[in-house]
This record gives structure tokens, sequence and C-alpha cells, in this order.
């Protein structure tokens, strides 16, 4: 097609003379292509906005449309926008494009971005550990690879010598570092979904990153001791299944672990987190959620009173916790202890049948001790009116001056009379509001 999408432009002017008759004028502005004429940056950001199917159909557009795709500086390719039949011819397709588009590429790939369904394209000997070779010698900065595939592709040896990545996002690999990998230098984000790792490949990862300030570790599965020590590290993630997780992170604002455990794999007791050695650790956390089997298991290694400082940051705390279970209840309790600007505090209430029960733990506590003097906000998610769980609303309510709102979610296990006892609780707050839900 010749022609372009501007070629012409016609402006109709339609002013009143002096007598009131009117008269009508046309300007023509014809041959100009303002959208061609851009600069190269500015083609180059639209045809990023586009799906890359579109971008490279803009060479229909015109001359100087024809090769313009043919450098863009970020390729996104997702298998969901080809017709990906049943016939193998079909299947093919999002191949041989990306193999097109690769081959005909000319300068440099900042962002390469893989969404693919296909074994194949991932498998030893695949296409990705051909693309990736490439994309290590034209100076990309972000890679992401998104697969449905569970922990089913081992990462390229390739990855590993991309020196000028900045992010990197993975998923459903098996990781597992080079021996002569020297780290990367620039990256600020690593983030990696359904993947196995080895040894402490991640504690290693993290020490050759020096500039790494967010860390996220997706459904992980791995049966080493992982180790993270980072100074630079502000945002930390952690979800998984694993046998022993020691962080010493001083920076990081906010954290968020979340142990799952699957008896069948990895028996409980073999499940350790050094809670008391990771807050130790901390100097600069903001927020910080403890999910899943995290708070369980690092309850066995937290000693009451021994945490060594105040976090005054603090000011929000998520907790996965049987108030009922005597080591998780005193864990709780050394939290917010060295929390004093605590504002917000999120319970996802559970009942795991097993510890030491304890039924009047939290109304031991001094009411003096000024434990929720700046909380504002409380949600319990899951009350079921245990005594514990109505022991540790009763001491919440005494003794938080500042509070505004305790959100209760009991998903109809109250009966209205315990409803009626809820709402009747005395209150240090004249503000605060108590919402059932």
């Amino acid at each position: 097609m010749g022609c372009s999408w501007t070629h012409v432009l016609a402006i109709e002017v339609c002013p009143m003379d002096r007598g009131g008759s009117r008269r009508k004028r046309h300007k023509s502005v014809a041959n100009v292509d303002i959208i061609s004429n851009l600069p190269d940056v500015i083609k180059d950001k639209i045809l990023c906005c586009l799906p890359i199917k579109e971008a490279v159909r803009t060479c229909l557009l015109s001359r100087k449309w024809r090769y313009t795709w043919a450098s863009m500086t970020e390729l996104t390719f997702r298998e969901d926008d080809f017709d990906v039949g049943i016939e193998e011819g079909e299947s093919n397709n999002f191949i041989y494009f990306i193999i097109m588009v690769l081959s005909l590429h000319n300068g440099p790939i900042l962002k390469f971005e893989l969404n693919a369904r296909r074994v194949h394209l991932l498998s030893p000997g695949g296409h990705i550990h051909r693309w990736m070779l490439m994309l290590s010698r034209n100076g990309v900065k972000d890679i992401q690879i998104r697969t449905k595939i569970w922990r089913n592709y081992k990462i390229p040896s390739s990855f590993f010598s991309c020196e000028e990545l900045e992010y990197a996002c993975l998923q459903g690999c098996i990781f597992q570092l080079p021996p002569l990998f020297t780290g990367f230098k620039r990256i600020h984000t690593l983030h990696f979904i359904d993947f196995c790792a080895a040894e402490n490949n991640i504690g290693e990862l993290v020490a050759s990153c020096p500039n790494l300030e967010k860390l996220i570790l997706s459904r992980l599965l791995s049966f080493a001791d992982i180790s993270i020590h980072s100074t630079k590290l502000k945002i930390l993630r952690v979800d998984g299944m694993f046998k022993h997780l020691s962080l010493v992170t001083p920076h990081v604002s906010s954290a968020a672990i979340s142990l799952q455990v699957n008896t069948g794999y990895v028996p409980r007791a073999g499940c350790n987190f050094n809670l008391s050695q990771f807050i130790g650790s901390l100097l600069d956390i903001e927020n910080i959620s403890l999910l899943g089997h995290a708070f369980e298991c690092a309850a066995h290694g937290i000693l009451p009173g021994k945490l060594p400082r105040l976090l005054n940051r603090l000011t929000e705390i998520t907790l996965e916790i049987d108030l009922g279970n005597l080591k998780e209840a005193n864990a709780a309790h050394c939290l917010f202890q060295v929390a004093p600007n605590l504002q917000r505090i999120e319970l996802q209430l559970i009942y795991r049948g097993y510890g030491t029960p304890t039924s009047d733990f939290w109304d031991s506590i001094d009411h003096q001790a000024g434990l929720f003097n700046n909380l504002e906000t409380v949600v319990l998610n899951n009350f079921a009116g245990s005594s514990a769980e109505s022991g540790f609303l009763k001491l919440l309510l005494e003794d938080a001056p500042v509070l505004r709102i305790a959100q209760i979610k009991d998903n109809n296990k109250l009966d209205k009379e315990s409803l009626k006892r809820l709402l009747k609780m005395r209150r240090a707050s004249k503000d605060a509001e108590v919402i059932l839900l």
C-alpha cells in the first residue's frame, strides 16, 4: 500500500462575514505524513504499545514504515495472540513468527517477553536456548519468560551472560547457577515463579547482585538450606516449600514470607524459619507478613523477650496464626512488643489442632503495657469466637486508645448472643467502631 494514513487532511472553516452570510473555506494539507516524520524514538514507543503482530504489519503503511518494526527495542511474544490449532503446522506459526522477527531484527533488544505454553520451546536444545544466546549479545535489560509449564525447563546458561540485565521474571524453571557465573551487576529486580532451586543457588545469586532491591520468589520448591544475606534489598517476597530459610536483610522495608507444607514431601519437623534472626537483622522494616505455615514454623525458633531492638518504622503486621497455640501466641506477642508505632494488624485466624493450647494467654497480658498505643485498624478474618480469639480482641479493644476500626469477619460462625457480647466489649477509644462482616 503506497498511501499514508495521514495522506489527506481537510479542515473546514465556516466564519460569518459582516453581512451575516456564510462563507466556506477548505484548507487542504496534502502529502504531509505527520506520523511517519516523527523521531525514531517516538515511533519505537508507538510500536512497542501495539501487539507485535500489529507492529509488524505497519510495514504495509508506507515505504518509511517498511522496516521500522525491525528496530523495535521491546519485543513481546504471547502465544495466546496466535490462532494455535491442533494441527502441527498451525502450532508452529508462533515459533516461525518469533524466528522471523529475531532474524530480521536490527539493533538492540532492551526488553524480551515470552508467554508460551509449548514444552518444546523451552526444552533442552529448544528454541529458547538459541534466542537467549542472541539476547545476551544484544544488551538486553529486561527478560520475562512466563509459561504454564510446571518446573519443567532449565534456565539456559546464556541467561547468566546478560551483563546489562536490570529486570528478570522467569516462570516454570529449574534454577542452577553455572560454575563461572560472576553476577548481575546492574539488576534491581528478580522474580521467579513456580521454580525449583538446587542447593543454595538463590542465596549465591542474591550475593552476586550488588544492586538488587526487589526479590520475589513465588511458589518455590527447594529441599536445600536457603540463606539470603543482602544489605541492598528493599522488598522481599518468599512463598513456597523449603527445608530451611535464613534471612539477613537489614534494609528491607516490606517483607512477606509464606511457607507451604506438604507432609508427603517436606516433613513439618524439617521446616525451619529463623524468625528471631530475621527480625534481629531488620533496621528499616515498615510492613511484614507471615502467612501459610511460616508463622507456625517460625514460632519454634523465637524466644519471648529476646528480640534485640525496637522496630520503630514497623506500622503494619499481617499474620496467619492460631491464637490458641501457646508458642504462636508468644511469638505474636513478641512482635507486637517491638513495634511501638504499629498502626494496622491483620490476622488470618486458623485452628491447627496441635501444639500446646492456651485459653487465657491474652487475658494475662498487662493492659497497662501500652502494647497497642498507636493502633488504628485491626482486621480479624475467620473469627470463630474461641476463648483465645475473644481474649485477644478484648485486650486489643481495651488497650488501643486511638483505634478507629475493628473489622471482624466471622463467616457466619457466630450466633446472635456471641455477636452481642462482641459489640458490648469495653473500648479504650471513643472513636472505635466494631464492624461485623
